[in-house]
């Protein structure tokens, strides 16, 4: 039964999802995910998993667009196996919740973005701290 709801998971987030994309960065090195138009022009869902060095794993993050400009602002939670990629290294931690500032790069290709993101992270385990991290990635319209 558990792996008739995963392939179901997968074909309805295909089918739901507005873009793919790619980055490196936080939390965990590269990841792959799929961008969800949650409200038409105002706001996002992002689930996404990862592989680095020395962590696998994943998350999702809900993005606010900001109205006539091309950034966007976001609220998500991570988990994975190993220490999440933040500075400084002290503060490094395996789940916790992140801020997402973004902004699209205006690039003239058609169907393809790109972009930059800031991340304030809070861990919560396997100890309590403040990091930051950041991201650039590679999104592909569906």
């Amino acid at each position: 039964m558990r792996r008739w709801l995963a392939a179901f998971s997968v074909v309805l987030a295909l089918g739901l999802a507005q873009r793919a994309e790619v980055s490196l960065g936080s939390p965990f090195g590269v990841q792959g995910g799929l961008r969800f138009p949650l409200v038409p022009l105002l706001l996002d869902g992002r689930v996404y998993g990862g592989v680095g060095l020395e962590a696998l794993g994943g998350g999702a993050d809900l993005l606010l667009k900001v109205p006539l400009t091309d950034l966007y602002l976001g609220l998500g939670a991570f988990y994975g196996s190993g220490p999440g990629l933040t500075w400084p290294q002290d503060a490094r931690g395996q789940g916790g919740l992140r801020a997402v500032l973004g902004t699209w790069l205006n690039l003239p290709l058609p169907f393809v973005g790109v972009y930059a993101e800031l991340h304030p992270t809070y861990y919560l385990a396997p100890a309590q701290g403040f990091g930051l991290g950041g991201a650039v990635g590679l999104s592909v319209g569906l």
